[in-house]
């Protein structure tokens, strides 16, 4: 019994040291792995305009400059904006700081988006509104402006400006600002 007893505790000694030592050779087997600089950044937003077919773009320049109208006339303009970003936008066009003894409301503005070639773009649509009514940021709908990055994509615009048949007062005018809002598409 006696050598029962010592083969039990021979045979106990072996396990505890073989569990002891697969336990220490399965810490020296362990290895990792690092993924470093993760980084992540939003896109940038560069939106630019320029009056007219060949002037400069700029974040502010200045804008149509008709001298004279009739009642009942209607003035064509054109203006262009350069997404240089690097993200789609959509664009908002709102009227402010509106002044001058013209009535706001005796002012219509339809702006539609046109191609290299001046042409209104098939599919898009005119938006018209009173200078009244374009205080209220409006969205100048399809097509949004794809990012150019630093060559930037341009987008041509018509703007017709007409005078209400009913104004009477002679020598009258306004002055305005348009706000071109460019939003990020998803």
């Amino acid at each position: 019994m006696h050598i029962i007893v010592r083969l039990l505790l021979s045979l106990l000694i072996i396990v505890g040291v073989g569990a002891g030592a697969l336990t220490a050779t399965k810490a020296l087997l362990s290895d990792q792995a690092v993924l470093t600089a993760n980084t992540f950044s939003t896109g940038t937003v560069d939106l630019q305009v320029s009056s007219g077919k060949t002037s400069p773009f700029g974040d502010s320049v200045d804008g149509f400059k008709v001298t004279k109208m009739l009642p009942g006339a209607t003035d064509t303009e054109f203006f262009r904006l350069k997404n240089i970003g690097d993200v789609d936008l959509a664009i908002t066009a709102q009227a402010a700081s509106i002044s001058g003894d013209l009535n706001a409301n005796d002012i219509t503005i339809t702006i539609t988006p046109v191609d290299s070639l001046y042409h209104p773009i098939v599919g898009s649509t005119p938006i018209t509104h009173s200078l009244h009514e374009w205080e209220t940021p409006t969205s100048l709908g399809i097509p949004n402006i794809s990012h150019g990055g630093t060559s930037g994509t341009i987008q041509r615009y018509q703007a017709d400006v007409t005078i209400s048949s009913g104004v009477t007062t002679g020598g009258a005018s306004s002055i305005f600002d348009f706000i071109f809002t460019g939003t990020q598409t998803p």
